[in-house]
C-alpha cells in the first residue's frame, strides 16, 4: 500500500495528511475552511485555529488521510463504539471503527479507525480508493437494494473490531459487527461476516456475486 505524508504544525497540534489516501471529499475544507484550503500553499494552516476544531476537522476525513498528534494534552481520536460500513453512490466504501485490514496470507496492511476501500476495482492503491472511480465513470446506486438488507442479521452492532481481508481475484472477506449502510442514512442492515464486491461488477453491490471469476480478476 502506497503513502506519501505530509506534516503541518502548530504549538499545539501536528496533522498528518497521507497524499495518496486523500481522494477530495473535502469534508475537511466544509469543517474548517480557515485551516484548509485547497487555494493556499501550504494548504493546511493548524495556527488558524483551535487544537480542539483543527482535530475534530480531520476527524471528519472519511478516508483516514488527515489524523493529527495533539502537543497540548487534549484529547485523541477515540476508537467508535461501532463499526460502520457507507456504500457511497459512484464511489467507494467508507468505513469507520476499530478496522484491521490484511492481505490473503494475513500480513497487516493497515490499522485505522478510518478507510475508504476500492469497489470499482480501477485502484492503483488496492484495497484503498484512490479516486480512480471518477476516471473510469464508475457507476454505482449510494443505496442498499432489498437484496442486501435480506442479508443483514437484524441485530444491533456491537463493540469490538470489524477485520478485512483482500482476497485476489475475490472479494472483502469482512469478520466481525458493523452496520451497513446507503448513503445518506439510507435504510440499514448489520453485519458480522460477509464478501463485499471490490470489481465493480457484481449485480448484488455492495455484496460479492462471484462476477470477478467470470471477468477473471478483480480489475473491471
Amino acid at each position: 500500500m502506497k503513502s506519501r505524508i505530509y506534516r503541518f504544525e502548530s504549538e499545539d497540534i501536528v496533522v498528518s495528511w497521507d497524499y495518496v489516501r486523500c481522494i477530495h471529499v473535502e469534508a475537511c475544507i466544509r469543517a474548517l475552511p480557515a485551516v484548509f484550503d485547497r487555494y493556499r500553499k501550504p494548504w493546511i494552516d493548524p495556527t488558524l485555529a483551535s487544537a480542539d476544531d483543527v482535530a475534530a476537522a480531520c476527524e471528519a476525513c472519511p478516508t483516514g488521510a488527515l489524523h493529527y498528534v495533539r502537543l497540548d494534552g487534549g484529547a485523541t481520536e477515540q476508537t467508535p463504539d461501532r463499526n460502520t460500513i457507507t456504500v457511497s453512490e459512484d464511489g467507494p466504501l467508507f468505513i469507520r471503527g476499530d478496522l484491521a485490514i490484511s492481505s490473503e496470507d494475513g500480513t497487516a496492511i493497515l490499522k485505522d479507525t478510518r478507510a475508504a476501500l476500492c469497489r470499482c476495482g480501477q485502484s492503483r492503491n488496492k484495497p484503498l480508493c484512490d479516486g480512480s472511480h471518477r476516471e473510469v465513470e464508475f457507476t454505482a446506486e449510494g443505496a442498499l437494494a432489498q437484496a442486501a438488507l435480506e442479508r443483514g442479521d437484524g441485530d444491533t452492532p456491537e463493540k469490538g473490531p470489524l477485520t478485512i481481508r483482500v482476497s485476489d481475484p475475490g472479494p472483502l472477506i469482512i469478520r466481525g459487527s458493523a452496520e451497513l449502510a446507503g448513503e445518506g442514512g439510507n435504510a440499514c442492515c448489520h453485519v458480522r461476516v460477509g464478501a463485499l464486491c471490490c470489481c465493480g461488477k457484481s449485480k448484488n453491490k455492495p455484496f460479492c456475486d462471484g462476477s470477478h471469476a467470470a471477468s477473471g480478476g478483480t480489475d473491471g
